[in-house]
């Protein structure tokens, strides 16, 4: 078996560039003319990483589903009671989607990346959602598949409130607030 490549400190370089221009200017300022610019390589140099501007995208939204998932896997494997893994999750990611880093990404149209990338991003973002799925379903949810939906459906409206100037702690106690209720009308009865 072959080992995977390691990243070389050029390909970083390049994905930094990206996001710096994407802060910057926005999704369009990127090309591959660009990159070249900013890291000081050539272009045929960065096309030796990245096939086009497309795949650094990709990369750059692969790698963000990655570090979220890793992330939130890590905070909640300290927990056993799942109603606290939910809040975890919920909190977590709030601040993630929340955060610089992420206005980023949301930048990026993720139907223009290449097709190849967004099946790896759907998986990535099926693993970063079993985070959730596994302890909603612990604790007796009658649809486990849509009340965890709009619980991410309502973590992206608090991180956009925020966005827009909200206040981050009040989001997220309302956040917390709203999905502990929302969940406690969705479990199964009990007899």
């Amino acid at each position: 078996m072959t080992p995977a490549p390691v990243r070389d400190e050029r390909q970083d370089a390049i994905l930094q560039a990206a996001q710096s221009l994407i802060a910057e200017q926005g999704v369009e300022a990127v090309s591959m003319a660009e990159l070249a610019k900013a890291t000081g390589l050539s272009r045929p140099a960065i096309y030796q990483y990245f096939s086009s501007k497309d795949h650094v995208l990709a990369e750059l939204v692969i790698n963000e589903m990655a570090d979220l998932s890793n992330a939130i896997d890590e905070h909640i494997a300290k927990f056993e009671d799942p109603m606290e893994r939910i809040r975890i999750w919920i909190h977590y990611t709030l601040a993630h989607l929340a955060s610089a880093e992420h206005r980023v990404i949301r930048e990026i149209s993720i139907a223009s990346l290449p097709e190849e990338s967004r099946g790896m991003i759907n998986a990535m973002h099926g693993h970063f959602m079993m985070a959730l799925v596994s302890p909603v379903g612990q604790i007796g949810v009658r649809d486990v598949t849509a009340t965890c939906h709009l619980i991410y459906a309502s973590v992206a409206a608090a991180a956009k409130r925020i966005d827009e100037g909200s206040e981050y702690v009040r989001e997220a106690a309302a956040l917390e607030q709203f999905t502990v209720a929302g969940i406690a009308g969705a479990l199964r009865p009990t007899n």
